[in-house]
């Protein structure tokens, strides 16, 4: 059937039609079914009063839906907008359109392509959905790949697929599979990408968990941090946990919390920890501040080395200065131009210009050109030293004090 002109089709009725050369206008529950395998044509725009059923393609300048449910077996193609008020469109194949407006649901069974996606409660693509803004009050949710440059959603974001993006904005949480987010990720609570991933800027509230690592610059989380692979960044703050298995390499972190790597860390700048901080590698860095416990194989700052409670590596610490809070305890040889080590703390070798300990230290071997020891210090091993050294008369030495023109040298 070709009819000419607008076509009405009444309230619980269904037709057969090829094409309308005009308007195509629907009442409550009434059916289009489409002659052959062709789409059903409209030149102009398809109005639904209610809820409509289309059995096949449809393609038309404009659809327009009021307070009704519209089922699509097929494609939907709208030269113009889609626009759904008090209602929801389910189309089983894919979706082409101008901008879309939905109040309530949106289900696409296959791709999605719209400048412009404007839904009041969920959108789901079976495809991929390719736009310039999906804006999505409750749930988002894509099987395939998505391309669009902004997403802003009040509940939960779901892409299986890569995505590329410019800005993803989500209250709740977020889930991707890899690719790259060229601005921020804005998530209130939880964000996860299956893949790799690559982003500026990362602002969760809560979690957040890079399954296969990533690559990006700023990473500001609430609670914890996760990369299951190498990471490249250039500055972490995090109020809670950081993990990261593979090797990091970044400008300067700041935690909270703990920190966990378990390869290298290398930063071009700072690392402050308030809690403990565990290092599978090396750890090398401008300087460090931890206020409680640091372990790694190696540490090697080129400024400062600050420690309020537990130092220890395999192969020492190295830094132009080492300070060791009172209490402190440092496992592995100390390393550096300066060393202070606070009242009753313990170390091991120290090897430096100048070396400065408290009431009450224990100490190993310890190699300085000069040499400062507070009362009742106890040094298991030797001092050697090449200008001069001011001892409390109630410290003791395992062996006495030597002075000498060459030092040994340390080993890092």
């Amino acid at each position: 059937m070709r009819p000419v002109g607008d076509v009405t089709v009444p309230r619980n009725a269904t037709v057969k039609l090829t094409r309308v050369d005009g308007q195509l206008h629907l009442l409550e529950r009434a059916r289009v079914q489409a002659e052959g395998e062709s789409p059903i044509e409209v030149s102009g725009e398809v109005i639904c009063e209610g809820d409509a059923e289309f059995e096949g393609s449809l393609s038309c300048s404009r659809l327009n839906v009021d307070h009704g449910r519209v089922e699509v077996s097929g494609d939907l193609k709208s030269t113009s907008e889609i626009d759904v008020e008090h209602g929801e469109l389910r189309i089983d194949g894919s979706l082409d359109a101008s901008s879309v407006e939905v109040d309530a649901r949106l289900f696409v069974g296959k791709s999605a392509t719209a400048h412009d996606f404007d839904i009041g409660g969920t959108l789901d693509v079976g495809g991929t959905i390719t736009a310039t803004k999906v804006e999505v009050g409750g749930s988002f949710r894509v099987e395939g790949d998505a391309n669009v440059e902004e997403i802003d959603v009040g509940g939960r974001v779901e892409i299986n697929g890569q995505i590329k993006c410019v800005r993803l904005d989500a209250g709740g949480s977020a889930q991707v599979g890899g690719g790259e987010i060229s601005r921020t990720i804005d998530v209130g609570g939880s964000f996860t990408s299956s893949k790799p991933l690559k982003f500026d800027k990362i602002d969760v509230g809560g979690t957040v968990s890079l399954d296969q690592g990533g690559e990006g610059r700023t990473i500001d989380v609430g609670g914890r941090f996760e990369s299951k692979g190498n990471l490249t960044f250039e500055s972490i703050d995090v109020g809670g946990t950081v993990e990261i298995n593979g090797n990091g390499e970044g400008e300067e972190v700041d935690i909270g919390g703990t920190l966990e790597v378990s390869g290298n860390l290398h930063l071009k700048r700072d690392l402050e920890i308030g809690g403990k901080a565990r290092i599978g590698g090396s750890l090398k860095l401008a300087s460090l501040e931890v206020g409680g416990m640091i372990e790694a194989d190696l540490i090697e700052a080129e400024d400062e080395v600050e420690v309020g409670g537990r130092l220890r590596t395999t192969k020492g610490t190295k830094a132009k200065t080492i300070e060791l809070g009172n209490r402190s305890e440092a496992i592995g040889v100390l390393v550096g131009g300066r060393v202070k080590i606070g009242d009753s703390a313990r170390v091991e070798d120290v090897y430096a210009d100048t070396v400065e300990m408290g009431e009450r230290v224990r100490a190993g071997n310890v190699y300085a050109k000069d040499v400062r020891l507070e009362s009742r210090c106890r040094i298991s091993g030797e001092v050697k030293y090449s200008d001069r050294i001011e001892a409390e008369s109630d410290v003791e030495f395992a062996k006495p004090p030597m002075k000498t023109d060459e030092l040994p040298k340390p080993p890092l």
